[in-house]
C-alpha cells in the first residue's frame, strides 16, 4: 500500500507538471479566447444533458464511493475481489475519458500558438483516416503519443505522468473483458491463452489504479483552479480586440467559476459563449476549423467608419452593451 505521504508527493508532481498549461504565465499573446475555448471544451451549441464530461465525473465519484463502502456479506461472497473489480472499472473509465486528453492537447496547442480545435487530434491523423467519414476514435495510446510529441516541443514533462499509470495491455484486457482476478494477481489470456498472455501482481495493479485516480483528481483540481482564477475577474472589462475595439467580459456560474465569455462590440452587439449544466449558449460566434480558431459575428459595419473602429461611424460614439455581471456599460481603455 502507498503511504499518504507518497500519494501527496505524486499528486504534487502531477499538479506541478500540468499547472503551466492550466495557469499559463502568458494567457493573452496567443489569443485568450483560444485559451478559454480549451478550458471550456467549445464544440458548438449543446442542449441540456449532452456533456459526457459531467456524466464521467459523476460516474467516477460513484465508483470511488463504492470502493470505500463496507459491502454487506450477504450480497458479496468475496468483497476483496469485488473492490478490485470496481477498481478496474474506475481505471478503465479514467483512461478512456476523452476530455482530459483533449483539454491537455488543446492547452499544449495554445501554448505553442497552434490555435484551438474541438478535435485537436485531427491534424495528426493519416490522410486515409481523415478521409474516412466513419473513422474510429483514437485510442488512448495514440492520444498519449501525440501529447508526448507536443509536450516535448513545449519542453514540458507531461507525458511522463501517463507513463506512471497507463498500460496499454491492461487497458485492452479490461475493455475486452479478457482478464481473470486471483488472490495474488491480475491475469490476461490475450485471447489465445498462450501467446501474449501476461500477469500483473496486485500490488503493482493497486499502484496503477491509485496513480490514475491521482491523475484525474489533479486534472479536476486544476480545471477548477483555472476557472476560479478567471472567475475573480467577473466584474472587469478587458480590452480584447485592438482593431474592432471589442471588450471581453468573463462570465461565471453560481460558484463564481469562469464558465464562458462575452465580447462587447462598440456597435451595440455582442458575441457570447457560455457552458453550464443546463447546456451551451453560443451566440454570434462559431468554430473556424480551417484556421483553428473561434470566429465572431461583429454585427453591422459602419458605412463611413472613423478611426476608432470599423464598427463605429466617423464622428459617432461607441455603444457597448452592458456588462452581464454588474449592469455597467464598459469603456474601451487600453
Amino acid at each position: 500500500m502507498m503511504t499518504e505521504q507518497t500519494i501527496e508527493g505524486i499528486r504534487q508532481r502531477y499538479i506541478d507538471g500540468l499547472k503551466p498549461l492550466f495557469l499559463p504565465d502568458d494567457p493573452v499573446s496567443n489569443d485568450i479566447v483560444r485559451y478559454f475555448a480549451s478550458l471550456l471544451r467549445i464544440v458548438g451549441m449543446e442542449d441540456h444533458g449532452w456533456d459526457p464530461y459531467l456524466e464521467s465525473r459523476a460516474g467516477l465519484e460513484d465508483l470511488n464511493s463504492i470502493l470505500k463502502m463496507d459491502l454487506p456479506d450477504e450480497c458479496f461472497s468475496n468483497k476483496q475481489l469485488t473492490q478490485w473489480r470496481m477498481g478496474l472499472l474506475l481505471y478503465s473509465h479514467i483512461v478512456e475519458m476523452d476530455a482530459p486528453y483533449e483539454v491537455i492537447t488543446n492547452l499544449l496547442r495554445f501554448r505553442m500558438g497552434k490555435g484551438y480545435s474541438p478535435n485537436p487530434f485531427y491534424m495528426f491523423l493519416k490522410t486515409k483516416e481523415k478521409n474516412n467519414t466513419r473513422r474510429a476514435p483514437l485510442s488512448p495510446l495514440r492520444k498519449i503519443k501525440i501529447i508526448r510529441s507536443l509536450a516535448s516541443d513545449a519542453k514540458l514533462s507531461i507525458a511522463e505522468i501517463f507513463d506512471d499509470f497507463y498500460d496499454n495491455r491492461l487497458r485492452n484486457a479490461i475493455v475486452h473483458s479478457d482478464y481473470i482476478l486471483t488472490a495474488e494477481e491480475f491475469r490476461c489470456r490475450s485471447g489465445t491463452g498462450s501467446v501474449g498472455a501476461f500477469t500483473i501482481p496486485l500490488d503493482t495493479l493497486n499502484m496503477m489504479i491509485t496513480k490514475s485516480k491521482i491523475f484525474i483528481s489533479s486534472f479536476f483540481y486544476l480545471d477548477i483552479a483555472a476557472r476560479k482564477c478567471w472567475g475573480v475577474k467577473k466584474h472587469q472589462s478587458v480590452p480584447y480586440d485592438p482593431q474592432y475595439k471589442g471588450i471581453l467580459e468573463v462570465i461565471v456560474d453560481d460558484a463564481d467559476l469562469m464558465c464562458g465569455f462575452k465580447i462587447h462590440w462598440p456597435n451595440n452587439s455582442e458575441s457570447v459563449y457560455k457552458r453550464t449544466s443546463g447546456g451551451v449558449d453560443m451566440t454570434n460566434c462559431m468554430l473556424d476549423f480551417a484556421n483553428a480558431n473561434i470566429q465572431f459575428n461583429v454585427g453591422s459595419y459602419a458605412r463611413n467608419p472613423g478611426t476608432f473602429s470599423p464598427l463605429v461611424e466617423s464622428g459617432g460614439e461607441p455603444i457597448y452593451t452592458k456588462l452581464e455581471c454588474t449592469g455597467e456599460t464598459p469603456v474601451w481603455n487600453l
